[in-house]
């Protein structure tokens, strides 16, 4: 095993741990890791394990069943009508994502993130056999309607003038806590936009996104009253910058917020 290429090892940890279950009835991975010209040290594993109905509670949200392959730092778990999924990164810094269903579920998310090939490492499972050996077609990126467009940029807006009234009151631990969050709405749209260029949202490098980051790069200003409001500036134009990209009908909308921003600007102590 090359150094470095830890997945092999904790792909037969999980093999080794789940074959002799009588409830788990299928074990395969998928994704970058089981590719050896596409893994590397950051690759995660991705696992899909086929449960008997009733069984999914061994496992997610438990954790106590993954101790042999590590002690977990930390992990995020979430869930839908038809799968579960444990997000673990162990303190040695290997990741494994666990995606859990029972064979009707399975059945129902054919769809699902095997599009890139999957490796059935094995199985008792009829279903799981003829599932998993069908082709998929790529997802399509879940972009957003017209409506959550105009949601978003009127959050957007209305969070800078909040970020502005809170300077100009010397709230400044809220004010900084709302300036971060217009750069993160500039990010979100940022992957949107990346999203619908590419047509994926599996993105195994940055590419356009970085560009997209250097945009950015005038946000960044001290943590102080002036700088707070400098950020909130600057993050303003990104914004209309980055909507009038997505929506070709979008008008940029920084102009009253710069002239109150001017005006705390001005009203702000010499010291700030």
């Amino acid at each position: 095993m090359s150094a470095g290429f830890w997945q092999e090892s904790l792909v037969e940890g999980l093999v080794a741990l789940l074959r002799p279950s009588g409830d788990v009835w299928a074990l395969a991975h998928f994704g970058s890791a089981m590719r050896p010209i596409q893994r590397d040290r950051w690759s995660d594993v991705d696992a899909l394990v086929v449960v008997a109905e009733g069984a999914v509670e061994q496992f997610h949200p438990s954790l106590d069943w993954l101790h042999p392959l590590g002690k977990v730092y930390a992990y995020d778990q979430s869930s839908t009508a038809f799968t579960a999924v444990t997000r673990v990164c162990f303190r040695n810094f290997r990741r494994v994502d666990l995606l859990f269903a029972t064979e009707p579920a399975l059945a129902r998310i054919a769809a699902g993130p095997f599009w890139d090939g999957i490796h059935v490492l094995f199985s008792r499972s009829p279903v799981a056999d003829r599932v998993l050996a069908q082709r998929f077609t790529p997802p399509t990126p879940p972009l957003i309607s017209p409506e959550q467009f105009d949601r978003m940029v009127n959050a957007f807006w209305f969070k800078a003038t909040l970020a502005v009234t809170k300077v100009a009151r010397d709230e400044l631990l809220i004010a900084l806590h709302l300036a971060l969050d217009l750069v993160r709405d500039c990010c979100v749209l940022g992957m949107l936009l990346r999203d619908r260029a590419e047509g994926t949202n599996h993105h195994r490098h940055g590419g356009t996104g970085n560009r997209i980051i250097e945009q950015l790069t005038s946000t960044q200003h001290p943590y102080t009253a002036v700088g707070i409001l400098d950020s909130v500036a600057a993050s303003a134009a990104a914004f209309d910058a980055l909507a009038a990209r997505w929506s070709p009908g979008y008008q940029e909308r920084h102009g009253p917020l710069l002239s109150s921003l001017n005006e705390a600007r001005c009203a702000l102590p010499s010291e700030h």
